[in-house]
This record gives structure tokens, sequence and C-alpha cells, in this order.
């Protein structure tokens, strides 16, 4: 009878040893994953890296590789462990672009990939042509997370980071829609904060100044647990959450698509490496999450650069006018709908009426079809300000005349009277 029971109880003590190693490793203060399901959402992007190698139909393991003459010392040191990511600098991990960007080393993959992506150096050239690959790209959104910090001290930062993927950066250096978002910007020396940035990188309408927030985490220690980091993209605000809880909000937001990177950096802003290898950080998974019934495009209000003044249609008197009207007349508010062939409209939120450039010198406004001409517009970016140039007769917006309506006419990009700075209008 007792050679029996300890038959058994060496039975049960393996079978316990078995089932302990093929449980997930979870620490006691880690933040527990998140279900894949999401009240109110329908899930638009997973990656849970539960497979022993990268799925490069959704990323892409190289670091913007146009920008470098040596493609290989853009690629990514990554290992798949326990189904996490872990992404890592080795002590003999090459400076990526020497030329432009020193001694910065750099382990990242991307969701998204094109020539002149990302141009943060306006004096570095396209080295050389790359494939565009759009593993993931989107516009709005609640984007998930769930990582272990690195623990190595000294300088260097992990990151999880998205750009606009409709900028206009070419060889004359436009950087238009250059949108930078980073929801992790994280450095090694702090290893209790979290810091979030966003800048616009010639945006008008989008962090014009570098906006920065590194704080102490609420919870929890970054670098020995892991923690979930969100953020929610909407046409008006960035809302960051850490672990299922409000922590910042930006009161503005891209509106143009973006791709995501997700990578580890030493030897940039963050300072320059100590002796400590490897230098890695852990990411459990990368999800996003879409709203149900989707996100309503914003409305907008134009301010002339010299008045101060917005456009508006108060007066009903079938001409644009410009003048100090409260933010939420509908009579201010303009949606901007994309034509087929990729010109803008502008429609008013009060009347449903489109701006067309009218016969009299005026912006006028009517329910013009698509298709005329007249209501196509297209922007250009000078200063950190638009002008409106009209499809049909090559003019732009402008208040030269300072009539109180807006005139269309040929003035030089400098005037002031023909530049706008686009406001998100109030729900």
């Amino acid at each position: 009878m007792m050679l029996q029971f300890k038959k058994v109880l060496r039975l049960s003590l393996v079978l316990s040893f078995l089932l302990a190693m093929l449980a997930p490793q979870v620490f006691a203060a880690d933040f527990p994953a998140n279900p894949t399901t999401k009240t109110g959402y329908s899930l638009d992007f997973q990656e849970e890296f539960n497979s022993p190698t990268l799925d490069t139909n959704k990323w892409l393991p190289y670091y913007l590789p146009h920008w470098t003459s040596d493609k290989s010392k853009a690629a990514a040191r990554y290992t798949i462990e326990n189904g996490s990511l872990v992404e890592r600098i080795d002590a003999d991990t090459p400076a990526w672009n020497p030329s432009y960007d020193s001694t910065v080393k750099i382990s990242s993959i991307q969701s998204y990939e094109k020539d002149w992506w990302h141009r943060f150096n306006s004096s570095m050239p396209n080295d050389h042509h790359e494939p565009t690959f759009n593993g993931y790209s989107t516009k709005y959104g609640y984007f998930e997370i769930r990582a272990k910090f690195s623990n190595v001290g000294g300088g260097g930062h992990q990151a999880w980071w998205m750009v606009g993927t409709q900028d206009d950066q070419d060889a004359n250096g436009n950087t238009a829609k250059n949108d930078e978002i980073d929801i992790i910007e994280s450095f090694f020396s702090k290893p209790q904060t979290w810091r979030i940035a966003t800048y616009g990188w010639g945006d008008p309408n989008f962090s014009t100044n570098w906006i920065l927030n590194e704080d102490p985490v609420p919870s929890g220690s970054p670098t020995t647990e892991y923690h979930v980091y969100a953020m929610e993209w909407t046409p008006t605000s960035l809302k960051f959450y850490y672990d299922n809880q409000l922590y910042k909000t930006i009161n503005q937001a891209p509106q143009n698509p973006m791709g995501m990177i997700l990578g580890i950096y030493t030897d940039a802003g963050s300072g320059v490496h100590n002796a400590t290898f490897p230098k890695q950080w852990n990411v459990d998974y990368v999800r996003v999450w879409k709203k149900d019934g989707g996100y309503p495009e914003p409305y907008y209000r134009f301010k002339n650069h010299q008045t101060g003044e917005y456009m508006h249609i108060e007066q009903q008197a079938g001409k644009v006018q410009y003048g100090t009207v409260p933010a939420t007349y509908w009579s201010s508010q303009w949606t901007k709908e994309m034509t087929a062939d990729g010109y803008i409209r502008f429609k008013n939120r009060w009347t449903g009426n489109y701006m067309i450039a009218g016969a009299s010198g005026n912006v006028e406004y009517s329910n013009a079809a698509e298709t005329d001409t007249t209501s196509n517009w297209t922007e250009e970016v000078v200063s950190g300000y638009k002008r409106y140039k009209n499809r049909a007769n090559g003019q732009y917006m402008h208040t030269e005349g300072l009539t109180g309506y807006v005139q269309t006419g040929s003035v030089p990009a400098t005037y002031w009277t023909s530049q706008w700075a686009e406001e998100v209008a109030p729900n």
C-alpha cells in the first residue's frame, strides 16, 4: 500500500512539474493580457508573436532602409521566445546610417515602408529605392501593446511609434503630413517612467511643436514586469492608457493614415550606450481595434493669418465671409471631402453647400456637383499655414481686399492674407 502511494505521489509531482513548464511565464506583478475582444470595437490588427518566425506579411525587419547605403546595418536583431518578440542591440550592432545619423544603433521592425518616408534630416538624400511595403497602416483606432522594458541602464530607449504615410516628402525637402506619435519612447536611464511624444514634422494641423510627456508610471515596475500600454486615436484627441486606466490626453490628432515602428535604440536623443549587452525589450503582443460604427470625420474652422478671423456663411449672402464667429456656430464649420481624382471639397456643416470659386472673384457656396471643378481645391503648405488653390481658375483664397468676403486671386505665397490655419471644431 505504501509503495503504491509513493508511486502515485511521484507521478503527481512529475505531472505538476510538466504543467509548470508548459504554463506561460507570468510573474506575480505582471499586468495580465487583455482579451482580444473589446466591447464596442472590432479587432483590426493582431500580432501575438506566437509563431517561431516573424510574420513578414505584417512586418518589415529593417529600419527605414531607403535612407542608408548599407541595408544590412538597418536589419533588426530579434528572437521570438515564449510568445514574445525580443528585440535587442548587441555589442557588435553597427550604426545603422553613420552618414546622416551619427553612431545611432537600432534594432527595429515596421509595418510600412516607402521611399522618402520619415525624412527626419532635411539634408538627407533617399539613398536608394526600396519597394513600398504596407503590412499595416490605418487612421484612428485603439492601439495596444503588452511589453516589458529594458533593464540595462545607460543611454538608449525602446519605442513604439507611428509615422504618417501620406507625407509629401521629396527631393526638395517637403515634409507635410509626416506626423509622428511616439506611443512609447521610454529611456533606459529612467526605468520607472513612460515617455510620450508627438510632432507634426511640417503638418500645420498637428503638433507644430514637440509635445512631450514624461512621468512615472502609476504602479508596478516596467523593466521587470509586463504592463499594457495603449492609445485611442480619434479625429480630435489622443488618449493614452496604462494598464487600462487613462494616463494622458492630447487634445489634437493627425488626420491621415500612419504606419507603426517597433524598436530599440542607443546613441540617439536618449543618450550614449553603456557597456551592458545585450540591450533588449520584450513585446507580448500588438493589437489595434476599430470602434464599431467608425469615426466621423472632424469639422474644421479656417482662420486667416492676416486678420485672425474665420470663414463662415452667417449672413446667407451666397458668398463666404470672414469674421469673429463662435467656435460652436455650424456656419463656420466645414468638412473636407476628397473627390475621386484627389481634389478637396469644403462642405459647410450648417447648409451642406460647397465652397466654389465664383465668377465675381469671391469664394461662393452652392450645391455644386463633384464634377464641378470650381468646387475642387488643392492645399499647399507655407510656413505652417495652408493656401487653397482652385482647380478651375488656378487662383488662391485670400482676404487682400479686406471686404469681409473671401476672395480668389493670384496672391504671392508670402502674403498672410492667403494663408490659413485649420482648427478642429468642437463636437
